[in-house]
């Protein structure tokens, strides 16, 4: 493992992009700060709390799913890819980089959701770094799973549209912005399969707002580990 080209990459691509292009961080905010403000008004303040841990997890599924357009245009526009086969870096250095620069973009986003889940009480000190973490962890997982899709999209116009539709699938059907006690039966359990489903659920019950879920634990720990193996495995990593 070569952590000095991760890390070399996670500058180039997260801290200098995140420098230069600061008001990507508006872009990426505006939709969960819209749906807690729409929670708030639709519930009178009665899932707010809902609102704000879903923010700090839509923040993080978003742009991890939208990082699979950027494995299409480096590989497809920018043909960094191509060089970094001729190379000893192989896919799980490019998808760590890749996976940490996409942390750094979005760690702004993140502070800002903890920050306002701490003037809310939605965290207490203890919460809020358990809630950080599990996001850090569901960056590297949700990545991992955007680089599998996103070594096979053949064209980088597909990626625009299908990162977009993953974004919303990921964010807005599974309980995120909601109780997950609101689902029963075999919805329930489907809804665990959505890989930012368990992270929200278990930051649910990290926050006090629902019971414990250990299915969902276990599935966020099991759901890393193996995205990252596929990754390595299963990813296009040189061209046909």
């Amino acid at each position: 493992m070569n952590l000095r080209y991760v890390l070399a990459f996670a500058w180039f691509y997260g801290y200098s992009f995140l420098k230069r292009g600061y008001t990507y961080v508006f872009s990426y905010l505006i939709t969960p700060l819209s749906i807690l403000f729409l929670v708030y008004v639709l519930s009178r303040g009665a899932l707010l709390q809902y609102a704000v841990v879903g923010g700090l997890i839509s923040v993080v599924a978003t742009n991890s799913v939208v990082s699979l357009s950027d494995v299409v245009m480096l590989r497809k526009e920018m043909k960094l890819q191509d060089m970094l086969v001729a190379t000893r870096i192989g896919p799980a250095e490019y998808m760590l980089g890749l996976a940490t620069a996409n942390l750094i973009f979005s760690s702004v986003g993140m502070i800002v959701y903890v920050i306002l889940g701490l003037i809310l009480h939605v965290f207490s000190i203890t919460s809020a770094l358990i809630s950080f973490l599990i996001a850090c962890y569901l960056n590297y997982s949700m990545t991992g799973l955007a680089f599998i899709i996103g070594t096979f999209v053949p064209y980088t116009r597909h990626s625009w549209a299908i990162s977009g539709v993953l974004g919303t699938v990921f964010t807005i059907i599974p309980p995120i912005y909601y109780p997950y006690s609101e689902l029963h039966g075999i919805v329930a359990y489907l809804s665990l399969v959505i890989p930012s489903s368990p992270a929200s659920v278990i930051t649910q019950g990290v926050t006090g707002l629902t019971n414990f879920n250990v299915i969902a634990l276990l599935l966020f720990l099991v759901e890393g580990p193996l995205f990252v193996l596929l990754a390595m495995k299963t990813s296009r990593w040189r061209e046909k």
